[in-house]
């Protein structure tokens, strides 16, 4: 497994696990609590995204 697909499923992970939290913060606290970490997860899923696509062109 090459670095890009590690560093794909290390994002996805931790986006997951992100999301996650979110979810269950939401429901104990409130959105406004929780809404950092949806966009954290976000931004994770998009550097999967990334880091997939780069790993596919070489």
């Amino acid at each position: 497994m090459n670095s890009q697909r590690r560093a794909a499923t290390t994002f996805v992970l931790l986006g997951l696990l992100q999301a996650t939290l979110g979810t269950v913060f939401t429901i104990a606290e409130s959105k406004d609590f929780a809404a950092p970490l949806f966009w954290c997860a976000t931004f994770s899923f998009a550097c999967a995204w990334f880091s997939e696509r780069r790993a596919t062109r070489t």
